[in-house]
């Protein structure tokens, strides 16, 4: 019975309450609401012992990918993949047995350090039209980016802080470096927006194996060396880390090649960039952003994409009144600063080679390559910009025993003589040299591979049976060369016809 009066008397107090919530004024409704909002958050932080952190797929910087959300989820797919329920896979390196394995979005995983217990989960991209609230860091993006999502008790927050990440980043860097794969980028447009794909590049030339003279070999070399040597250096003198190389010289001379041997010597991912695929500086201004360090960005054929930009943005009329010359090619002065959201500029181009953007990044190759380095505009490639111009020129007999070296094994020929004295005399490119060095017959490599697999006795006979063919093969292919070089110097020695 005293029970019931005390919910009675309850019920009444409660209806005095709200009798009296009703009859005042809606100012004062308005700031109990705003207290009441504003204590509730941190009652039930108070209650809740659990912190969290979250790691998107973007930064703050807007334009630039999370290297913590990389870091997370090679940390995660090494040391915790083994407590999940669903997880990714696909083939890593081009290798088919070391598949990658990943976790799967919305998934939870723990993971323990120093007795401490955390969780982690991989929250998917969401679309802001299902009431996520998030902030988009993407500037223009409907889609919301992927996240991790680290919850741990209050009382791990320093050791979290502290330790466990930090760990988790020197974790990132050491599987990276082991496991690293050389990969070749190429910039595409994919819902109007510009972004970088990849595949695995293992370029197969050495600097051993280029064929040029080699006291210019030997100063490439050691450039790059004193580069990757120099963040003291230019930490010092308040410049950027990076360099930039311009490769010139007629079609076959071996630019590709150089690159090539470029990254197999630094180690360096290689940028592609396709500049007829970029939208606009914005656009450009993210590619950028999102190469990585230790990498080299390649512009090929920079002379026709002068004449692209240029003409693109002036209708074929050259800035500040300069004419355009004979075979179309427009001469610009670069000290003319255009800044047309709707297209790429030259100068917004030059802003990352050279410019205030250059810093955003350390230890980078920029790259041109061009065939005709004389219709270059000198603003373009002036040190600070292009440091080191490297000519491929055409193949002369010390670049010839290197060719001979690798697609014949062999260092000495009577021929050789004569094919040094017709390489002095024509204009021949490196590629024509070695497409007329490959043996038309059986590959070495299918060869060399039969006589390891075979008996002792019968590998003796293959043995001297493929020095004989190797020799004929050598005869045949330099006997080809010669007849291949007098042809080039009758033509060249002919006066044309009128």
């Amino acid at each position: 019975m005293a029970s019931v009066e005390k919910w009675v008397g309850f019920g009444s107090a409660m209806a005095g309450v709200g009798l009296l919530w009703s009859r005042m004024p809606e100012h004062v409704h308005e700031e109990a609401r705003y207290i009441i909002s504003s204590l509730v958050p941190m009652v039930m932080s108070y209650f809740n012992p659990y912190e969290q952190i979250t790691i998107s797929e973007h930064g703050e910087e807007r334009y630039r990918r999370n290297k913590m959300f990389d870091a997370v989820s090679t940390y995660l797919s090494s040391v915790c993949a083994g407590g999940a329920s669903k997880l990714k896979a696909e083939l890593r390196n081009n290798r088919k047995d070391e598949p990658l394995i990943t976790l799967d979005e919305n998934q939870e995983v723990a993971d323990t350090f120093e007795g401490a217990r955390m969780w982690w989960r991989l929250y998917p991209k969401a679309s802001r039209n299902k009431g996520v609230v998030t902030v988009s860091l993407m500037p223009g993006d409907a889609d919301e980016p992927r996240c991790f999502r680290l919850v741990f008790h209050r009382r791990h927050r320093h050791l979290v802080l502290n330790s466990y990440l930090p760990s988790v980043v020197r974790h990132w860097r050491e599987l990276t470096e082991k496991n690293r794969q050389r990969r070749l980028f190429t910039n595409h447009t994919k819902d109007r927006k510009s972004e970088w794909t990849h595949v695995p590049y293992n370029p197969p030339t050495t600097f051993d194996m280029l064929a040029m003279d080699p006291d210019k070999k030997y100063e490439i070399v050691n450039d790059l060396t004193a580069f990757l040597e120099g963040e003291d250096y230019h930490s010092k003198v308040g410049k950027a880390w990076k360099r930039g190389y311009l490769l010139y010289g007629p079609p076959g001379t071996g630019k590709s090649t150089m690159i090539g041997a470029m990254a197999n010597f630094l180690g360096y991912d290689v940028y592609d960039l396709d500049l007829t695929s970029v939208k606009n500086n914005a656009d450009l201004r993210k590619l950028f952003l999102d190469t990585t360090d230790k990498s080299i960005i390649v512009i090929e054929d920079i002379d026709a994409i002068e004449v692209e930009l240029t003409t693109k943005r002036k209708g074929k009329k050259a800035a500040n009144g300069n004419e355009i010359n004979g075979d179309n090619h427009v001469r610009i002065e670069f000290s003319d600063k255009y800044d047309d959201k709707g297209e790429v500029t030259l100068s917004g181009l030059l802003s990352f080679v050279d410019g205030l953007w250059s810093a955003c990044g350390s230890e980078r190759i920029f790259v041109f390559t061009t065939n005709h380095v004389d219709r270059l505009d000198p603003a373009l490639i002036r040190p600070g910009r292009m440091d080191k111009h490297i000519e491929m020129s055409y193949c002369r007999f010390e670049a010839f025993k290197m060719l001979a070296k690798s697609y014949l094994d062999i260092t000495e020929h009577s021929l050789f003589c004569e094919i040094g004295r017709l390489l002095d005399e024509t204009n021949t490119t490196p590629a024509d040299v070695a497409d007329n060095l490959i043996p038309r017959g059986k590959r070495n490599d299918e060869i060399s591979q039969l006589l390891d697999e075979a008996p002792a006795d019968v590998a003796n006979n293959l043995s001297l049976r493929y020095k004989r063919k190797r020799d004929r093969d050598a005869d045949e292919c330099l006997k080809g060369l010669v007849e291949i070089l007098k042809k080039a110097r009758v033509e060249s020695t002919t006066p044309p016809i009128n």
